[in-house]
């Protein structure tokens, strides 16, 4: 038996899950979206009336303005009504006063989450079921993603029994990794597959961003304010059966330079988003040499590349993703689109995109990113 360089493992894995292994069928897709729709412009009245209850001064607003023109975000939706009151007399889950004060505590928070996440998630995986005509008692592994929420026995033990899955459906929870986790899940799924090929797997990803609201001056902490979105998608994968097309592989990669330039951390008035302003320069470098080498170790190159699933993180990160790997303005669409109609859904998002994309024909890229900084990504051949 002869050894593999380790410096020649991930691509010599790759050739070996490709030769004589079964292909992994994408057999349905969908997705769900809280009640409430709320315009930028909404959120960024929203977020300037609390600064200027701590005394920011007029200029604040302007700027917020600023940002929410920039941001390609047009609507975004919310399990919270509260984003619609123009008083805050009106709050169901904030302290009725624009200083939030005191602040919903993380527990308070992530009981909105237990109470709201598990129908938004039943919501989007009942589609992709009936998209993929799949009886849920066939679902033999569960993956479920999600990084604005925890609680145990969780959305996964809850989708059992709302479902209709077998109670031996083999589970797994994919936590607190970001907005990449939605690929992830789907790489997972893919490996799942290949290794059992009667195996159907139901991956759900589910985001509740919007209960994160944070009280700040500073602009660039309001950011994730104005970007993301409540939404859950979900994706049906086997070996066999109609199907939307194949999964082909996936890949992963750390860039750890960049490390400190993306967090998303725990506190005592919920979760706390820090983007420092060099993140879409981090992706352009990045993402050409990614890109290269997956696309390389299925036998393509980018001009065999029908559709790009670019996850939209900010218009300012699928732009640089596009400017690193020479796209047009056309490519770009259905990840813009996205951004627009429903803001940066964190690890549900990918499933959004790709939905756009299912009439495509042909090897389509999804492509994610995340703290770490992380890059992730999944060759599908749709059609």
């Amino acid at each position: 038996m002869s050894l593999v360089p380790i410096k020649d493992l991930p691509g010599a894995l790759a050739e070996a899950r490709c030769e004589g292994m079964g292909e992994v069928h994408l057999l349905g897709l969908g997705t769900a979206l809280p009640p409430h729709m709320v315009g930028t412009t909404q959120v960024a009245h929203f977020l300037s009336q609390i600064a200027f209850a701590q005394g920011a001064p007029a200029s604040f607003g302007t700027k917020v303005e600023r940002l929410v023109r920039a941001s390609g975000v047009e609507h975004r939706y919310t399990v919270l009504a509260d984003y619609q009151a123009t008083d805050p007399a009106d709050f169901k889950f904030f302290p009725k006063s624009w200083d939030l004060s005191p602040m919903p505590s993380t527990g308070a928070r992530m009981a909105l989450y237990q109470a709201e996440v598990v129908p938004l998630a039943e919501a989007a995986a009942r589609r992709a079921l009936a998209d993929a005509k799949i009886d849920p008692k066939r679902v033999t592994h569960l993956i479920v993603t999600s990084c604005t929420g925890f609680f145990a026995p969780g959305p996964d033990v809850a989708l059992i029994e709302r479902l209709g899955l077998s109670p031996d459906v083999e589970r797994t929870i994919v936590g607190f990794m970001g907005c990449y986790a939605g690929i992830t899940g789907l790489r997972s799924a893919e490996r799942i597959v290949r290794a059992y090929p009667d195996a159907v797997v139901l991956e759900v990803a589910v985001e509740l961003s919007s209960i994160h609201v944070q009280r700040t001056l500073e602009l660039r902490a309001a950011l994730p304010n104005l970007l993301f979105g409540d939404g859950a998608g979900a994706a049906v994968f086997a070996g066999h059966g109609p199907s939307l097309g194949r999964v082909l592989g996936g890949a992963s990669r750390v860039v750890p330079e960049y490390q400190a330039s993306m967090t998303w951390t725990i506190g005592d008035d919920g979760f706390v988003m820090h983007l420092d302003a060099e993140v879409p320069e981090a992706i352009e470098a990045a993402t050409l040499p990614f890109v290269a080498a997956l696309l390389e170790r299925h036998g393509l190159s980018k001009d065999g590349v029908k559709g790009w699933a670019i996850h939209p993180g900010g218009r300012r990160i699928v732009t640089a993703a596009g400017e690193a790997l020479g796209l047009n303005e056309a490519d770009l669409v259905p990840s813009l689109q996205t951004l627009r109609d429903i803001g940066n859904v964190s690890s549900a998002t990918i499933f959004f995109v790709l939905e756009r994309m299912r009439a495509r024909r042909g090897p389509v890229l999804a492509l994610a990113f995340g703290p770490g900084l992380t890059l992730e990504g999944a060759l599908l051949h749709l059609g």
